[in-house]
């Protein structure tokens, strides 16, 4: 009982102790007995072949003449004055079997590697918000480099988000080269391992740069490719110039690639979910082949984003059931296709860390965790992905250590049954002193860093504070004392080298 007690205590005192433990509460040997599922296997199948005959029969736009160049070789059907593709059956289904089941994201350092299977489960932040909430003011504002060196540094110490994707742009650094100094401001804050999403093909060979000069070279970012990228097809059915290019480029570099299609249900692709998942599986399986035509074998990553539109107010329904639904359906193609599967789990629209926030984000991250996603997205965000949230950061690592908690299942062996110990205990006794309580309380049961568990007048001789300012506190604790393993001297200078060189062509550019 003592040592129940002392635990709670850290827990629940002044201080919180939030020294990073690499992946500490991530599912690394999960007891899942079965998955939660959406679609049947004949459903599954329906939305595979309907993907196949729109792919063979109305194609889809590719707008880069290099990528149709490729496809063309590859033997696809194109079009090169109308820039389209028309894929026969077999050239896709030979793609999809040369992609690698199980591949590993690498950290900055060894520690934070991450191995995707079929058997594990991870969590990364948000990627692509332009605003920050100023929790003191109550108001947002634009996120500034300051504030992704913040999030970088809080993120980093979060031992339930094992990766880190651009939770928000340093937009005080110029619009076109935000991404880029981003991205630098992410290398130099945190070890874990980043996905990048980059603007232009030309931006994203600065960060490529960026990148190789982190770990010494290209050749080392081939061999342990701390970064991969997102890049997304425009829906409907149509590849952009720029998306193509990135796509053939991260491939030739064999760094792995999350294929993120974004359709919006009743907007950009049918308003049914099922039409929405057929769109999306065909906009995925096209850059998936443009991938692997590029670079057979190269590592990718289901990441579908197919989101309901709120036809009230023509805003997308981050937050709505529908977007847990179609992500789990997301999960479910992806193993069709047996490889790994990214969605957007803690996705809300409320505009701050309030109950909607917390119920939307919990019932949408459950949903595709209990049906064996690769990796949820979503930590620090809030209004559907367009603000984040220092305080949301350390909530929805807590609300991930719950989804991981009952997606690992219960252990059932004979001493977990404790048959006999029951026996030995038997009527009018109690367990708080027995040696099975101690060896299992802290395994078998998950204790909050945050969320708050005292009796009522404990509570509120503590402060009576709500979840927020309690994690607000956290936030300023952790910005207090964590730090992250620095870059070399030398490497700091290419950094800013390389920076210099991007604003220099970039900053001030005319757009076409």
């Amino acid at each position: 009982m003592g040592e129940a007690e002392a635990e709670y205590d850290r827990h629940h005192g002044r201080k919180h102790d939030f020294v990073h433990r690499r992946c500490e509460t991530g599912v690394h040997e999960p007891q899942m007995k079965s998955r939660f599922e959406i679609l049947s296997d004949s459903e599954i199948e329906a939305i595979h072949r309907s993907s196949m005959q729109i792919l063979e029969r109305r194609g889809v736009a590719v707008q880069s003449p290099r990528a149709l160049k490729l496809l063309a070789d590859g033997g696809a059907e194109v079009d090169f004055t109308k820039k389209s593709v028309k894929l026969p059956s077999g050239i896709t289904e030979n793609c999809l079997r040369k992609h690698p089941h199980r591949f590993k994201l690498y950290g900055r350092v060894r520690e934070n590697d991450v191995q995707i299977t079929d058997e594990h489960i991870y969590a990364h932040t948000t990627g692509g918000c332009l605003n920050i909430l100023d929790h003191s003011s109550g108001r947002t504002r634009a996120g500034t480099a300051k504030d992704v060196e913040d999030l970088m540094r809080l993120v980093d110490a979060m031992e339930s988000i094992h990766q880190v994707a651009m939770l928000v742009y340093a937009g005080d650094t110029g619009p076109r080269v935000s991404d880029i100094h981003t991205a630098s401001l992410m290398f130099r804050n945190t070890t874990k391992g980043c996905f990048i999403t980059a603007y232009t093909i030309r931006n994203f060979e600065y960060i490529v740069r960026l990148a190789a000069a982190v770990l010494g070279g290209i050749e080392q970012l081939r061999k342990m490719p701390f970064v991969s990228f997102g890049i997304s097809p425009t829906s409907p059915l149509e590849i952009s110039e720029d998306s193509a290019e990135q796509l053939m480029e991260a491939a030739a570099l064999g760094l792995p690639v999350q294929i993120l299609p974004c359709p919006q249900a009743g907007g950009t692709s049918p308003v049914t979910l099922a039409g929405t998942l057929v769109q999306q599986n065909v906009e995925f399986l096209i850059s998936d082949v443009i991938i692997q035509l590029a670079n057979p074998g190269n590592p990718v990553m289901y990441a579908g984003r197919p989101v309901a539109i709120d036809m009230r107010t023509g805003a997308s329904a981050f937050g709505a059931v529908e977007y847990g639904m179609m992500s789990v359906g997301t999960v479910q193609m992806a193993r069709r296709y047996n490889m790994p599967s990214d969605v957007y789990g803690l996705s809300t629209t409320s505009k701050v860390p309030d109950e909607q926030a917390a119920f939307e984000k919990a019932m949408n991250g459950l949903m595709p965790a209990l049906a064996g996603a690769s990796l949820l997205s979503g930590a620090g965000s809030i209004e559907s992905g367009v603000t984040s949230s220092p305080e949301q950061v350390v909530i929805d690592n807590e609300i991930f250590a719950l989804i991981f908690k009952a997606a690992r299942g219960i252990d059932v062996n004979p001493d977990t049954l404790a048959m006999g110990l029951i026996e030995k205990v038997g009527p009018g006794g109690h367990y708080l002193s027995e040696e099975h309580t101690r060896k299992y309380y802290s395994t078998e049961h998950y204790l909050p860093k945050l969320s708050d568990r005292r009796a009522r007048a404990d509570w509120e001789k503590g402060g009576g504070k709500d979840i927020v300012n309690s994690a607000s506190l956290m936030v300023e604790e952790i910005l207090m004392k964590h730090s992250t393993q620095p870059l070399d001297a030398d490497i700091e200078k290419d950094i800013d080298r390389i920076l210099t060189e991007a604003d220099k062509e970039l900053r001030f550019a005319r757009t076409a």
